[in-house]
């Protein structure tokens, strides 16, 4: 025995009075990143990912809408909506083909002009057919009106011609005479005279305009072919595609109207 309290491979106790060790300061760069990682709470976590669900089932859904919609489709259905989108197609690319046309011609002094003269020519046209100096042709009606009893006034006939002014007639002829804006109806002798000369029963009119329109105006209650029958007249209309105005008039010069001077 040497009197040492430890034997030889066994180490000591320690000293509880024995200072601690130094500690090894952390770098600076990991108390960093360790300051500036994400602290996810459990509430927060579990709100992420019900927001990542949901916005995964409006995408799913939004995409098979369409998809749906057409599946419930039939098969002659499908071809007929086919063809219906590539009509519209060939009708857009058509115009965009006419727009780069008049696009380049106006670009054009050439064009320039050609233009000047279409547009000088179609409102020619315009105020010739409106003027009654040009026969026209489209849709509208053919109103046939007759004496019953006893002759039709002159403002029954009066009051068709507004009827059909008021429903957007372009163009109307009455036993082959055009009617323009001055024309007029007159009681004269137990006939009726218009716009100067006499007609007589049954009055023809033919009619270019909207043929819905004007035939629902002229039967409105109270309207111009009511009051015919209430007076004892006759009184049809004909709605038809295509009608023919041919009767024309030569307009007088204006007595005391002259253009106005813009300057």
């Amino acid at each position: 025995m040497t009197g040492r309290d430890d034997v030889a491979g066994v180490p000591a106790p320690e000293d509880p009075q024995a200072p601690d060790p130094p500690v090894r300061p952390e770098p600076g760069w990991r108390r960093l990143a360790h300051l500036l990682r994400p602290r996810w709470t459990r509430s927060e976590l579990l709100t992420g990912v019900l927001c990542l669900l949901l916005g995964f089932a409006l995408a799913v859904q939004v995409g098979q809408s369409t998809g749906d919609q057409l599946s419930g489709l039939r098969q002659d259905e499908l071809v007929r909506l086919l063809d219906e989108v590539t009509q519209r197609a060939d009708q857009l690319d058509a115009q965009v083909s006419d727009l780069e046309g008049i696009r380049d011609d106006l670009r054009s002094a050439g064009g320039r002009d050609q233009a000047a003269r279409d547009l000088a020519r179609q409102r020619a046209e315009q105020e010739g057919i409106l003027s009654g100096r040009l026969p026209a042709q489209g849709p509208g009606v053919t109103v046939h009106v007759a004496d019953g009893d006893r002759p039709l006034e002159a403002q029954v006939l009066f009051n068709l011609l507004e009827e059909l002014r008021n429903a957007g007639a372009e163009a109307i002829q009455v036993n082959g005479v055009r009617l323009v804006t001055t024309s007029y109806f007159v009681d004269s002798g137990g006939g009726v005279v218009l716009d100067g000369a006499a007609v007589a029963s049954p009055y023809e009119w033919t009619v270019i305009g909207d043929p819905r329109t004007i035939d629902r105006a002229l039967e409105i209650p109270g309207g111009a072919l009511p009051r015919v029958r209430e007076e004892g007249g006759e009184a049809t209309t004909t709605t038809l595609d295509q009608v023919t105005v041919d009767a024309v008039r030569i307009p007088g010069e204006p007595e005391h109207a002259e253009p106005a001077d813009d300057r």
